[in-house]
């Protein structure tokens, strides 16, 4: 066996480089692609053979490497993603490890991270806080609209500066102006002399 051919040892070797590097550490161009086939293999290998034992020890070594292989991957995954941050915000992250393969992953991750930076910082520059329109003062209604709920009904009295009522509605009434109002409210103005219940 040659002794850079996939297998389980030099599968765990590579992991703990990975583990140990805060970088991506150098593999071969062709490492996935090995590793898919070396997985492949020991299937087929698995189907043809017909010791139960020889099974069982072959369906072990399956399921670790890929394990193994699972975990290389996610650990350099993370490092391409945090180089891609790094690059998307002006760094100059260590890159030079990057198969093709992860380096088309790390050109997408930023574009994706550009486009949204753009998106989100034009937006954020160019709209303009919308102020909601000043809700308008409370105008008189008419008497048959204002009859048909419970609110007592007045009549103005006389002119009154715009205000805000109990009910925190603003109001700009006039003398002669016909309205329902709350019922405290009515009471408040009532007792100022300001308005005059015309309903029982």
């Amino acid at each position: 066996m040659h002794e850079d051919e996939i297998n389980y040892r030099t599968l765990r070797e590579i992991q703990q480089k990975e583990k140990n590097s805060p970088v991506l550490t150098e593999i071969k161009s062709t490492l996935y692609s090995e590793i898919s086939k070396y997985i492949e293999d020991l299937k087929n290998r698995l189907k043809n053979e017909s010791s139960s034992q020889k099974q069982t020890l072959l369906n072990e070594e399956s399921q670790n490497i890929q394990k193994i292989a699972i975990n290389i991957y996610e650990l350099r995954e993370k490092k391409i993603l945090f180089a891609a941050i790094t690059k998307g915000r002006g760094g100059s992250p260590e890159i030079k490890n990057m198969i093709d393969i992860e380096k088309n992953l790390f050109d997408s991750i930023i574009d994706i991270l550009k486009t949204t930076r753009n998106i989100f910082l034009k937006k954020d520059s160019t709209e303009k806080k919308q102020i909601e329109p000043e809700e308008e003062p409370v105008k008189p209604k008419k008497l048959e609209e204002k009859l048909s709920n419970s609110n007592p009904i007045v009549r103005v009295i006389e002119d009154i500066p715009e205000f805000i009522g109990t009910n925190e509605k603003r109001y700009n009434l006039r003398k002669n102006d016909i309205l329902s109002v709350p019922e405290d409210m009515y009471e408040m103005l009532s007792r100022r002399g300001i308005v005059k219940k015309i309903n029982n």
